[in-house]
Formats: C-alpha cells, sequence, structure tokens
C-alpha cells in the first residue's frame, strides 16, 4: 500500500524527535548526580536573583544551595526540564508510530480496499476506461500509435516488471509506479517503456510523454533510483552519456528523477517538471494510492 504524503512527513518528524530523544537522554546522564534533589525556592530576593534551598534523597532536612546562578541550581532545573522533554517526546514518538501503522488515508482507493470484496470497484478497470476520456483525440492517437510501436518488440526482462500501476501496467519500480500514477490522474497522455532508437539500437526510455501545451512536444522522463549508490550511479551515467548522443537534452526534452535516502521518489520532482513542460494547470494530487506494495 502505498504511503500518502502525510506519512512521509510524520517519518521525517520521527526522525527528527528521535534524534532529539537521544540528545536529551545524553543529557540526562550527564545530570543524574541530581536525581532526587528537590528546589525550594527562599522568599528573599537580592539584586534581582532568587535564591534556593534543596532538600537531597539522603537528607531529611533542606539546605542551602545558592542563587539561580548557582551550577547545582542550574543543573537540577536542567535535569527537571530534560526528565520532562523526554516525557513528552516519548509520547510524540508513540503517537507518531501509532498514526504510522495504522493510519488509513481518506481517498476513495484506500477506503475502496476497506470494502467487503461484493461492494468494491475495479479501480484498475475504472482507470483504464477514465484515463483518455477527456484527453484531446490528438493526444489518444499519439498514445494508440505508440503503443502499437511498442507491441512490436517482446516485453524487455519481464519479469521484473512486478508492480502495477492504477491502470493495470506494470513495472520495476515503486517509483515508476509513482509517476505513472500521476500521469494517469492527470489525463497525461504516454507511454512505458516505448522503444527509442538511438545509435543504431533500441533503448526503452521509462516515461515517453506528449505535451498539452502545444499536442507536439515530447519528453521523457527517466527514473534512475537512489543516484548515491554506486550501481544507480553508474545507470545515471550510462543513460546520460546515450541520451548526449542524441537530441535529447537534459532538462530541456528529457528529464532524470531519483528516489531519496529512503528509497522514495518526492512526487514534487515530477509535478515540477509536467507543470513546465506538459500542461501548466496541474496540481499536486493525492499521492495516497499511488504506489503499491
Amino acid at each position: 500500500m502505498a504511503k500518502s504524503g502525510i506519512i512521509h512527513e510524520a517519518k521525517k518528524v520521527l526522525c527528527d524527535l528521535k534524534r532529539m530523544r537521544g540528545r536529551m537522554a545524553r543529557q540526562l546522564d550527564g545530570l543524574r548526580a541530581y536525581d532526587g534533589w528537590v528546589l525550594c525556592k527562599e522568599g528573599r530576593k537580592q539584586a534581582g536573583h532568587d535564591y534556593y534551598d534543596v532538600i537531597r534523597p539522603d537528607a531529611k532536612r533542606k539546605t542551602y544551595l545558592g542563587s539561580d546562578r548557582s551550577e547545582d541550581v542550574l543543573n537540577v532545573k536542567r535535569l527537571r526540564y530534560a526528565l520532562k522533554a523526554v516525557d513528552v517526546l516519548d509520547s510524540n514518538i508513540c503517537l507518531l508510530e501509532d498514526l504510522i501503522a495504522n493510519y488509513v488515508a481518506p481517498d476513495y482507493g484506500h477506503i475502496n480496499d476497506l470494502l467487503p470484496v461484493a461492494y468494491q470497484t475495479d479501480l484498475a478497470k475504472a482507470m483504464r476506461h477514465s484515463s483518455t476520456h477527456d484527453m484531446p483525440p490528438e493526444a489518444v492517437a499519439w498514445m494508440e500509435h505508440l503503443k502499437k510501436e511498442k507491441a512490436k518488440y517482446p516485453p524487455y526482462k519481464p519479469e521484473q516488471l512486478k508492480h502495477p500501476a492504477m491502470d493495470g501496467t506494470m513495472m520495476r519500480s515503486k517509483s515508476e509506479v509513482i509517476i505513472a500514477n500521476i500521469l494517469l490522474m492527470s489525463g497525461i497522455p504516454f507511454v512505458y517503456e516505448a522503444p527509442l532508437l538511438v545509435d543504431g539500437k533500441n533503448i526503452l526510455p521509462d516515461f515517453t510523454i506528449l505535451s498539452l501545451i502545444d499536442l507536439k512536444s515530447v519528453i521523457i522522463i527517466e527514473h534512475q533510483g537512489m543516484v548515491f549508490v554506486e550501481e544507480y550511479a553508474d545507470k545515471f551515467i550510462r543513460s546520460l552519456k546515450t541520451y548526449l548522443k542524441t537530441d535529447w537534452i537534459p532538462n530541456e526534452n528529457i528529464f532524470f528523477t531519483f528516489d531519496d535516502a529512503r528509497e522514495t521518489l518526492d512526487p514534487r520532482q515530477v509535478i515540477s517538471i509536467l507543470q513546465q513542460h506538459i500542461k501548466p494547470s496541474i496540481e499536486m494530487p493525492d499521492f495516497a494510492h499511488m504506489a503499491s506494495s
């Protein structure tokens, strides 16, 4: 099941909270000598400073500790703050972990999945029926022509096509599914892995997309995974070298998208490309049901 935008943000906040919790725990370890100390503020005030007595765990009576500038007084306060901070952080971490584990995005797809089978709608069939409904006839004709060209060749390594997009097209990665679902939900004409002749050989760009601005311009989106991992970096360099031999120019008519450290594609990469080159009116859709598990 796809992770929605809210879950993506929740995971980021959860990581931040756990880092904060680690820092506060280390601070607590340095203040354990003050465990059980209870501050008592004296009534007197001098030169704008408060003065404190303390009751220690091993003593029955309070003793004078010092002013609010005293390191002992400050450390007792720091300890009490750190204890409260850890308590708040633990509570928030628990809430976020529960949210991530149990959140159900209130979109049609997720709610449809919760229904008994007899009441569910076949979303793949509905998407196949509706994905071209609002497209200009020129766009539909372009797409059908490219699909016929693609059908002339056997699929490349079909055993790697494991992830279904919303229209049933099988893809090689969850990030590719996200891109495909953005295109489908936005009514944008595209063909997945349509053959392209480069230097006498057919290559298979991930997404070949027709502009809805002029119904003539075509762009390619190639998803390169985690480019900071050596195998993905090598793949990116090979792809770049291939396209540099042609009229496909990076960031003009061919664009590369990448996964982040969490092996996730930020959909904003795709939306920005589409807004500038394909469909300016496209809006950030609900990504809750975009990638399948």
